[in-house]
This record gives structure tokens, C-alpha cells and sequence, in this order.
């Protein structure tokens, strides 16, 4: 449906904290070989009631939704079953949306994926969005699957998810990758004919079209500004081209974002998210960009993109801030900011990524609490065209 205003999100990585540079360094890579032996269940206890405590204050302090996702064997993100996570938020959530941004399909079985969603769109009233991901090539490669078979196999279980929703079982599946004698959920979604399907991406043109070919909304994971604005009219060139015109509901943008009282607080505090940064993706180029896993294409851009997720030059947190990729500040210095982006992107949806590494509890609350009650008032104010 046509959106008239920007919807705002909040989302937590669910970081271990207690993680150091000097940890980190001491191995090949930073997360396939980075030993889960640093990892103590009684402090991930504590800091996973307090991110859903942090997830129902955003609830309370009139966030739109709520966005999750996941990733496996890394430390930054406490999150191997978003749909756990999903479950969670369900309950101690009342009225934000909850988007699971998302699903990794390429690996998990795509029946129980149907299943699982289906059931949490029923348990939250409704309330579920669902993002399928393919997955980091760290996901494909921890799931025993071959780099080059993870799109088609993306592809394959997407569309027998949505057939899941949509056609009565009992029925046989044989596709290219999947077998089922019988497919018959008996779990089916509360919303019709299935839930919201988001795609996020960070550099690809490719990820975009996809997205657009399906007319799924895209979500764009934190590229710098003006890269995102170019994807945004790879999506707008691609939905004309297959036959509908895009407006903000099928266009999303994720920030680092911290408010506090004053700038001077916010600026101090804003530091943690470059926590170990220079780590997270270090490791054997197999790691990351294993062969066949994306186009070459996808690799050039990546090589040319400074910041988090590129592949080239590292950019500083003064950098990073005078690009608008992080934004940090009291509530009138984000607000601003933030309504420069929503007036240039026409954004339909806005996820803030509000917390990271070490940043304390009760400091995070209070940014929730900010940017609640202070900012997005602000920002819903501000008038989508309804086409671009």
C-alpha cells in the first residue's frame, strides 16, 4: 500500500560485547576461526534480556517496528535462529511490527522456514515482516553448501515458502534442490495472502533487481548515501521495466544512530560502533568471497566502497559522520540529519541501528527513549511521494 510517512525501525546486531581487539587479533579470522571459547552463556544470559528490554522500550516509546536478523558464527550477532529472536520480540512487544530481515534459505530447510514464520505471524497478531536473506558466504559455507548453488537454491526456496502460504497441501514437491513426497503445513499465516517479503542488500545491483522483479521492498543495510541513492534508481528502472511504479513502500535505509542529552555525550558514546571493526570480516579471502559465491561485478563495487561492509579503505568515525552513515547527537542534531535523509531518499521505512559493542545499557535505553519521544514524532511529519 502507499505510504504517506516514514516508518521507523529499531535493530540491535545483539553484539557480544565482551570481546576485544586483542582477542580477535589473535586468530586468522574473525569469525570462522575465531574460537567460541571466549564465549560465557552467563554473560550472554544478561545481555540478552537486556536487548529484548531495549526492544520493548522501543515498543513503548512509539518506534514503528522492530527489525531483527542473523548471522552464524560471529560474535558481533548473538542471533544463529532469528526466528527465536522473532518469537521473543513477539511477546514482549504489543504494537511494533517486527521484521526479520532475515531468514538465511539458501541454507535452512525451507518447509520449516514456512512453518515457523507462519506460526509467528500467528502468535504476534499479524505483526510479522519477512525478509529472506542469502546469507554471508560465511552462512553458506557453515551450512556445508556450495558457494555457487547458494542463489538458485535462494531462489528455488523462495518460491516453494510462498507456495507453502498460498496453495492447500497436501501437495509433492521435486525441484533442483528440494524433495518433499508430501507438503501439507498445517500452520498457515494470519496475513493474506502471505506476510510483507523484504530483501536487504548493502552494494549488489543485482540483490536490487531481484528484489524489484519480485516488487519485494528493498532494504539497504548501511551503503553510504549516495551509493544507496543509485541503487534506489536501479530498483526504480527495474520496477518500471517489469511492469509497476515503486514508491517509498519498496524502499528502506539502515543508519548507526545514538542520541543522548547533548552532543558532547552522544559523540563520546558513538565511538563503540567502530568496536573492532578492523576484525569482523578479517580472514582468507574464502571467507568472504569464496568463488561462485556472487558476481564478479558485485566484487568490483564492493572493492570501490569505503566503510563497514566494503572492501575498501576503512573510513574514520569523523569520516564516517560527515558521509551521514553515522549519526550521532542530542535530539535536535539527529533530527536534523535524519529529516535531510527521509527529504532525499523518500524513504518508506527507516531502521536505526542503535547499539554496539560495550555501549551501556542504560545509555541505550535513554537514545531509545530520545529518539522516540523527540525524533520520530519529527520524522512522521515529514510528506512521501507517493512515486518517484
Amino acid at each position: 500500500m502507499p505510504k504517506d510517512k516514514v516508518e521507523v525501525f529499531w535493530f540491535s546486531e545483539q553484539p557480544y560485547a565482551h570481546v576485544t581487539n586483542e582477542d580477535v587479533s589473535q586468530y586468522e579470522s574473525g569469525r570462522l576461526d575465531f574460537s567460541n571459547s571466549h564465549f560465557d552463556p552467563e554473560k550472554a544470559h544478561i545481555l540478552y534480556n537486556q536487548y529484548h528490554d531495549q526492544y520493548a522500550w522501543a515498543d513503548q516509546n512509539g518506534f514503528d517496528g522492530i527489525m531483527s536478523n542473523e548471522h552464524h558464527a560471529s560474535y558481533w550477532c548473538m542471533k544463529p535462529a532469528v526466528n527465536i529472536d522473532a518469537a521473543v520480540i513477539a511477546k514482549v512487544t504489543r504494537n511494533a511490527k517486527i521484521a526479520i530481515l532475515g531468514n538465511v534459505i539458501a541454507v535452512n530447510d525451507p518447509i520449516r522456514m514456512a512453518e515457523e514464520i507462519a506460526m509467528l505471524d500467528c502468535i504476534s497478531g499479524g505483526r510479522i515482516i519477512s525478509g529472506f536473506v542469502r546469507g554471508t558466504a560465511v552462512e553458506t559455507l557453515q551450512g556445508g553448501i556450495a558457494p555457487p548453488q547458494n542463489r538458485d537454491r535462494f531462489e528455488e526456496a523462495h518460491d516453494l515458502i510462498i507456495k507453502c502460504w498460498t496453495e492447500p497441501g497436501p501437495f509433492r514437491y521435486e525441484g533442483e534442490y528440494y524433495h518433499y513426497r508430501k507438503v501439507n503445513p498445517w500452520v498457515l499465516p494470519m496475513q493474506k495472502p502471505h506476510p510483507p517479503i523484504w530483501f536487504p542488500g548493502f552494494s549488489s545491483p543485482e540483490s536490487v533487481m531481484w528484489a524489484a522483479r519480485h516488487q519485494h521492498p528493498y532494504m539497504n543495510l548501511g551503503s553510504l548515501l549516495d551509493h544507496t541513492h543509485r541503487l534506489r534508481d536501479v530498483y526504480i528502472d527495474t520496477a518500471r521495466e517489469t511492469g509497476f511504479e515503486p514508491g517509498p513502500e519498496h524502499f528502506g535505509y539502515l543508519l548507526r544512530i545514538f542520541c543522548a542529552d547533548t552532543d558532547e555525550k552522544a559523540q563520546e558514546l558513538g565511538r563503540e560502533f567502530l568496536w573492532t571493526q578492523e576484525h569482523r570480516n578479517r580472514g582468507p579471502r574464502e571467507h568472504n568471497d569464496p568463488p561462485g559465491y556472487q558476481s564478479r561485478e558485485a566484487v568490483d563495487i564492493q572493492r570501490t566502497l569505503p566503510g563497514a561492509g566494503g572492501f575498501g579503505r576503512t573510513m574514520t568515525y569523523e569520516e564516517l559522520q560527515e558521509a551521514n552513515n553515522i549519526i550521532v547527537g542530542s535530539p535536535d542534531t539527529v533530527r536534523e540529519k535524519l529529516s535531510m535523509i527521509v527529504e532525499r531518499l523518500n524513504p518508506g521505512y527507516l531502521h536505526i541501528y542503535g547499539n554496539e559493542g560495550a555501549m551501556a545499557h542504560e545509555d541505550v535505553m535513554r537514545s531509545i527513549e530520545l529518539i522516540g519521544r523527540e525524533v520520530i514524532p519529527a520524522l512522521h511529519e515529514i510528506p512521501l511521494v507517493d512515486h518517484y
